[in-house]
């Protein structure tokens, strides 16, 4: 089996199994790996709940990977997105989807944490 273009991992129901890209390098591996077998425990779905789903896989399999105190210590020293991430050994969806999703005592938690840091222009969203 083959992916389709620009697909980096898929889980293939009736094979059971999780394809991925060959390509992708470790950190990616990891972050689609996380994503697919997310879907694996959540199981199929109907194709109409599609964007749905991907937002709850991407958040659920994000704060799997992120702990939430080195997410605070990522955020506290990075000065762009892609520091954060390869500080914790994600991708950068990966840390987008575990900052989209945060719930609010982990908002809480992060303000408290990043409360010393000048957030400017320069750290492109990675502070919440």
């Amino acid at each position: 089996m083959t992916l389709p273009r620009g697909v980096r991992a898929e889980c293939h129901w009736a094979a059971r199994q999780i394809l991925m890209d060959r390509r992708l390098t470790q950190v990616e591996r990891r972050s689609a790996l996380a994503h697919e077998l997310e879907h694996v425990h959540r199981g199929p779905f109907p194709r109409h709940a599609k964007v749905k789903e991907e937002a709850a896989v991407n958040a659920a399999a994000a704060r799997k990977l992120v702990d939430l105190h080195a997410l605070g210590e990522a955020l506290a020293w990075a000065r762009h997105e892609s520091e954060a991430a390869d500080e914790l050994w994600i991708d950068i969806p990966t840390l987008r989807a575990r900052l989209t999703h945060l719930r609010p005592a982990e908002l809480r938690y992060l303000r408290g944490r990043l409360a010393h840091h000048d957030v400017d222009e320069d750290h492109h969203g990675t502070h919440p």
